[in-house]
Order: structure tokens, then C-alpha cells, then sequence
């Protein structure tokens, strides 16, 4: 099972770098921020800082594996902060209390990578075994989870208001899609942190909790596909969305 998840999870790494290097090839003309967070987000965390990390435990150099995990856990810390951010710019952007949570959100994630960064340098692998490493790692998935939840929340929202537009022939049928697959992507991963976060609040090891490892390929594998329909949807997708929106408007 643990081969599958690492399979399933290296494919979504390879997909989140792809989409994320897109985002931010896109946004860097145009001077999108959107654009610019959401493929920071992608690139930094799952496309480059999960893999840095996780590689250099397998390093027989220990300096280099040591430069690896700390680089791995900032690029980490960088994604899901930039990801924070565009949920409040998105779908916030005159809140407040948005910009706050994100801030807030960020600032919990660089003062867990700090601590989870200090056990590793101490103990290495086993770094897990101090309650200080496990308490900020749980605080990170914790986070993390909300945050998916936050943007689940949005992107349920922004169909159904969508789909309302549809009734009057304003509503676009892709835009709609991308919000819900938006909301399922979200969703999955805001259950697969849940479940992470559960296996290490009373003990375990997400990387051996079958649960866990479960949860996790499942969600990558699933969100790998979801990437790819939300930011870079193929031709034939998107005509095959807009046929069933004309088929649905000449039925009504």
C-alpha cells in the first residue's frame, strides 16, 4: 500500500509542478496575481517543497540531506501561505477578516516549519518522537484542512451562483464546472488532511497509518485528474460541457 501512495502522490507532485510552472508562465506578463499566487502555490508546496523534503531523508550525505529538508520545508511553508492568500483575494477581496485569516494562516505555518525544521536538525528522521514536532505538524494539517475547507466553501458558492446566472442565459457552463471541481478538489483534500492530522493527534505515523496512506493516494490520484480540468481543460472537455449547456437551455 505504501508504494501506491507514493506512486499516486508522485503523480500528483509531477501534476502540481506542471500546472503551477503554467500559472505562473501565465500571470508573469499579464501581472496576474491570481494567476501568480495559485502557481506559486502549486509549484512551491506540492511541485517542489514535498518532494525536497520527503528525498532527503533517503540522503546518505547528512549535510546535504539536512539543506534539502530545509529548503523542502520552506518551499512549503512559501505554497500553502501563497495559497492562503488567494483564497482571500479571490473570493474576499474587500474582507478584512479574509486577509487577516490568511495572514494568520501563514504565520502558523512558518512558526510550525520553524519547529518542525529545528526537531529535524536535532534528531533527523526521528524527529517525529518529540511532542513539539508532532504538535506543530498536526497545527500544519490543521490549518491546512481549513484552508481547503475555506476554498470548498467558495467554490460550492460559485457554482450555485453560476448556475443561477444560467437560468437567465448569463452563466458560463465551463466557469461553473471549474468552481465545482474546484469545490470537489478541496473537499478530498481538506478529508485527507483530516485524516492525517487524526493518525498523528493520537500517535501515529502518517506515513505507515493505513489509513492515512489510504487517504492520501486516493485524494492524489483523484486530484491529479482535477488539476488538469480546472486550469488546463482539454479541448473536447470544454465542448463537451458547452453541448450538454445548449442541450439543457433548448430542453428548458
Amino acid at each position: 500500500m505504501f508504494a501506491l501512495a507514493l506512486a499516486c502522490v508522485g503523480i500528483y507532485t509531477l501534476m502540481s509542478a506542471f500546472v503551477g510552472a503554467r500559472l505562473v508562465l501565465r500571470a508573469l506578463p499579464a501581472r496576474g496575481v491570481p494567476e501568480l499566487l495559485m502557481g506559486l502555490a502549486y509549484l512551491a508546496a506540492p511541485g517542489i517543497g514535498y518532494p525536497l523534503a520527503v528525498a532527503s531523508t533517503r540522503m546518505q550525505d547528512h549535510t546535504a540531506g539536512l539543506w534539502m529538508f530545509v529548503i523542502g520545508q520552506t518551499m512549503i511553508v512559501l505554497g500553502c501561505s501563497c495559497f492562503f492568500f488567494f483564497n482571500a483575494r479571490v473570493f474576499r477581496p474587500k474582507s478584512v477578516l479574509a486577509q487577516a485569516a490568511a495572514a494568520l494562516g501563514a504565520v502558523l505555518f512558518a512558526l510550525s516549519g520553524s519547529e518542525i525544521t529545528r526537531g529535524h536538525i536535532a534528531l533527523g528522521v526521528d524527529a517525529l518522537g518529540l511532542a513539539s514536532v508532532r504538535a506543530a505538524s498536526v497545527t500544519m494539517l490543521a490549518v491546512l484542512g481549513l484552508a481547503y475547507a475555506w476554498t470548498a466553501y467558495e467554490g460550492f458558492r460559485h457554482h450555485r451562483m453560476m448556475r443561477r446566472r444560467e437560468l437567465v442565459g448569463l452563466g458560463d457552463r465551463v466557469v461553473a464546472n471549474r468552481f465545482l471541481l474546484w469545490a470537489i478538489a478541496g473537499s478530498l483534500q481538506m478529508i485527507a488532511d483530516a485524516v492525517s492530522a487524526y493518525a498523528l493527534h493520537n500517535g501515529g505515523d502518517m506515513t505507515a497509518d493505513p489509513a492515512s496512506i489510504f487517504a492520501t493516494s486516493l485524494v492524489g490520484i483523484v486530484n491529479s485528474g482535477l488539476l488538469v480540468l480546472i486550469f488546463i481543460p482539454p479541448a473536447r472537455y470544454a465542448r463537451w460541457l458547452m453541448r450538454d449547456h445548449q442541450a439543457a437551455l433548448a430542453a428548458a
